[in-house]
C-alpha cells in the first residue's frame, strides 16, 4: 500500500484525494484504529467489502469535521453503522423507506435515532428546513432510476432544503469496472452532482479511474464472500466495484 498522503485528515481542502476509493486511504482509517474502533477489528483491504471502506471514509470524515452535538442525517442509511456509532455524541437521523432497495433491509431496527420513512427528494416535511450539519449516503443514490433527470435535481433541492447554511453533503456511490470488457458503469446522478453543484472537488473520468494501481476495488475474495450470493454472478461476470465520492456545501448566505 503506498504512503502518499500529507495530512492526518480528510478535508474539503483536500478532498481531491478522495473522488475515489484508493488503497492509500487505508492509512487514515488506521491513524487512530478508527477500523477497530467502528468495526472492532481491524480491517484487511483485502478482505474488504465496499461499504466496510465506505462507512470507514464517512466515519472519518465525521471525526475530522463535524463536531459533537451536530446533527447528521443518513439517506437509506437503514442498519446504520455510522449512526448506531455516532448515536451518544450527535442528533442522529435517518431517511430510509425500509424497502430493500440494492439488498438493504426491509425493516427498521429499534433505535436511539429519529427514522423518517420516505425517500430524499420528496420534500418531507417531517424534515425541516435549514437543520442539518451534515447530510450523507453511503451505497444508496446509485439505486435510483438512472433516466430521471428531475429526480436528480429533486434530491440536490431537498438536500439543500435541509442543510444549515455552511453544512456539509458528503456521498458514497457505488461504481463497477466490468474490466472482462473494459466497461464501466456508473449511476447518472454521480455525475450530475458535480455537473450541478459546486463541489469541492473536481470529476474525473471513469477511464481514468480505473487506470490507476491505487485503484481500491473489492477483490474476488471478498466478492466471492459476501456480494457473488446476493448478485448471483461470479466476480468475472460482475465487475469490480468501486467508489466515487463527492462533497459540496450549502453556501452560507
Amino acid at each position: 500500500m503506498t504512503e502518499t498522503f500529507q495530512s492526518k485528515f480528510i478535508t474539503p481542502e483536500n478532498f481531491n484525494d478522495f473522488t475515489y476509493s484508493k488503497n492509500w486511504h487505508f492509512n487514515y482509517f488506521k491513524i487512530n484504529k478508527f477500523d477497530t474502533d467502528l468495526f472492532k477489528k481491524e480491517i484487511d483491504p483485502l478482505d474488504c467489502d465496499l461499504k466496510i471502506y465506505q462507512d470507514l471514509f464517512v466515519y472519518k470524515f465525521i471525526k475530522d469535521n463535524i463536531s459533537k452535538g451536530s446533527k447528521i442525517l443518513d439517506i437509506g442509511g437503514g442498519h446504520s453503522r455510522i449512526l448506531k456509532h455516532f448515536k451518544d455524541d450527535y442528533e442522529c437521523w435517518n431517511l430510509d423507506k425500509f424497502e430493500g432497495i440494492g439488498n438493504g433491509p426491509t425493516k427498521a431496527e429499534e433505535s436511539d435515532f429519529k427514522i423518517i420513512y420516505d425517500y430524499i427528494g420528496n420534500f418531507n416535511t417531517e424534515i425541516p428546513d435549514s437543520y442539518f450539519d451534515l447530510v450523507f449516503s453511503i451505497s444508496t443514490l446509485e439505486h435510483v432510476p438512472q433516466d430521471d433527470i428531475l429526480n436528480f435535481e429533486n434530491i440536490i433541492k431537498d438536500i439543500n432544503r435541509i442543510l444549515k447554511p455552511g453544512g456539509y453533503s458528503v456521498h458514497c456511490l457505488d461504481c463497477v469496472w466490468k474490466f472482462n470488457i473494459n466497461i464501466i458503469w456508473a449511476n447518472p446522478i454521480t455525475k450530475y452532482f458535480f455537473d450541478n453543484e459546486k463541489t469541492f472537488n473536481r470529476f474525473i473520468e471513469l477511464k481514468k479511474v480505473v487506470q490507476d494501481p491505487e485503484l481500491f476495488g473489492m477483490t474476488e475474495q471478498r466478492f466471492t464472500k459476501s456480494w457473488a450470493v446476493t448478485t448471483g454472478k461470479t466476480y468475472e461476470q460482475f465487475g469490480k466495484p468501486f467508489s466515487y465520492n463527492t462533497l459540496w456545501q450549502k453556501p452560507l448566505n
